[in-house]
């Protein structure tokens, strides 16, 4: 971001906080990020966003506007390494999850200093001049998926901040609708599809025999159980021509091949088949492990951000279901792990072995979390809706009574489901010049418009207002706020990953 002097702008009324904004709460917060200054004329009035309850967040902008630099500012302060610092005061009990569907987020461990040896380090690290703050230590995970090229190409490298986690995929967590979307077929009207799923049910729920055997449900499942019910189930090989069946094993096969998939138990049928035919190595099979994916509980750790690089995934399907799949195991697992806190605080009649045993089971479940999406409109279609969509929806109507907040930015503000934007407290939007975009915002604000904005002898209506904004600048738009204000974001402090090259 350019550190250039921004514009202040005149606005009626002026807000009556004194030298302090707090974003998100009516109460004074212990819990809060320094997100910036009022970019309005007048006395230096600092901005901060309340972290004592969960949010639901929608940051917006065209290319090249800031967004992405926001998000990032607002992310450093929710992991920083010491509780009280100058860019935030947290409690250090959330964990935060960003899905960096661009690659821009892989450098947030890597802090900025006026005396490092690369020049760029110095440049960004001059924008926090003026600001009274400093480069902050960071808690900062960064995945890789296994088998991309992120993960593949840290493997070679041992220089400052490389040391990524790898991250797996358990197939169990995809649903038939998922396997549908990946494999690009309809699992209720295309005949594929209708194959797929009823494997699926039949393995995950009801059971299937080969004639000889009766296999039992199996709800841990992996994508062997898939293909050997495909390719020996006695209803299946009754009801399917071996060309569907054929083709869908053929999809299947891809993706146990593909080392991200976990578990992998065994040699499919197939497989083994195309072994003793030699069309296959034996590296390629012998390429399993017992292991079921990621835990979550290693994924998501209080006080730490976690940043799953997803920009070189195969697809984008494969990137849109691994999404989908985990934003729903996350809020099982805190519903469940919310409701354990609440009968830990409520219930009066608990020994003291229930209530080590309680304790010991929260330990071990999901923290408060945020889920971060940097560009939304990468995996929420505007033409269509799509699993996606129900999942966000799911999400935002109903995690935050179980500690779940959600943050997005994206591009295309039109794009987004109005059922999501209608549960978000809080707009961000900077620099944005599609009229339909900027109606659109107008249609969603959640807090009045000034009475008058004027810059020089100009006075800007909203429409004009939004075309203005300098790179860096940002309408705040809150449902606690007196008003919509102006924002300068703070800088980083770390490493800001969005500039060409």
């Amino acid at each position: 971001m350019k550190t250039n002097i921004r514009k202040k702008y005149t606005v009626k009324p002026r807000l009556s906080q004194g030298r302090r904004i707090l974003i998100g709460n009516h109460e004074e917060s212990k819990e809060y990020v320094f997100l910036g200054r009022l970019a309005e004329a007048g006395q230096l009035v600092r901005v901060d966003f309340d972290l004592s309850i969960p949010h639901v967040v929608a940051i917006f902008g065209k290319r090249g506007s800031g967004k992405s630099y926001t998000l990032g500012s607002f992310l450093e302060g929710l992991c920083t390494k010491e509780a009280e610092t100058t860019i935030s005061a947290i409690s250090k009990n959330w964990a935060a999850l960003l899905f960096d569907t661009l690659g821009i987020f892989q450098w947030l461990d890597v802090p900025l200093s006026p005396d490092s040896s690369q020049k760029l380090l110095q440049e960004q690290a001059r924008s926090q001049i003026g600001w009274d703050i400093k480069s902050e230590p960071l808690n900062v995970q960064i995945w890789a998926p296994r088998g991309t090229t992120s993960f593949a190409g840290q493997q070679k490298t041992t220089s400052f901040a490389r040391q990524y986690k790898e991250f797996t995929i358990n197939c169990a967590d995809f649903t038939a609708s998922d396997w549908g979307y990946l494999l690009g077929v309809d699992i209720l009207q295309d005949r594929m599809g209708q194959l797929l799923n009823d494997a699926y049910e039949k393995v995950v729920n009801e059971g299937w025999s080969d004639g000889s055997r009766t296999y039992p449900p199996r709800v841990r499942y992996a994508i062997e159980d898939l293909m050997d019910c495909v390719q020996c189930d006695t209803e299946i090989l009754e009801n399917y021509h071996s060309e569907t069946r054929r083709a869908v094993l053929q999809q299947l096969s891809v993706y146990w091949r593909n080392p991200l998939f976990q578990p992998k138990r065994r040699i499919p049928q197939d497989l083994e088949r195309l072994l003793k035919e030699g069309k296959v190595s034996e590296e390629e099979v012998k390429r399993y492990e017992s292991v079921e994916g990621t835990a979550l509980n290693s994924l998501l750790k209080p006080g730490q951000l976690s940043v799953l690089l997803l920009h070189d995934m195969s697809s984008d399907e494969l990137r849109f279901v691994l999404i989908v799949s985990l934003i729903r195991k996350i809020m099982q697992a805190r519903l469940e792990t919310s409701e354990m806190e609440k009968n830990l605080k409520i219930l009066p009649d608990l020994t003291e072995g229930e209530r080590r045993a309680l304790e010991e089971k929260i330990r071990q479940g999901i923290p408060p979390t945020w889920i971060v999406a940097d560009e939304a409109q990468n995996f929420l279609p505007s033409e269509r809706k799509t699993s996606a969509t129900d999942a966000l929806i799911r999400l935002v109507r109903e995690g935050r009574n179980f500690g779940l907040s959600f943050m997005l930015t994206t591009q295309q503000p039109s794009a987004i489901d109005q059922r999501i934007l209608a549960q978000v407290d809080t707009l961000i939007v900077h620099k944005l010049t599609v009229q339909n975009d900027i109606d659109y915002i107008k249609r969603n604000l959640k807090s009045a418009l000034p009475e008058e904005v004027r810059y020089g002898n100009s006075i800007l209506e909203f429409d004009h207002l939004l075309r203005a904004l300098d790179v860096g600048q940002a309408i705040i738009s809150n449902t606690e706020a007196d008003r919509t204000f102006i924002l300068d974001v703070r800088p980083r402090v770390s490493v800001h990953g969005g500039f060409g090259v």
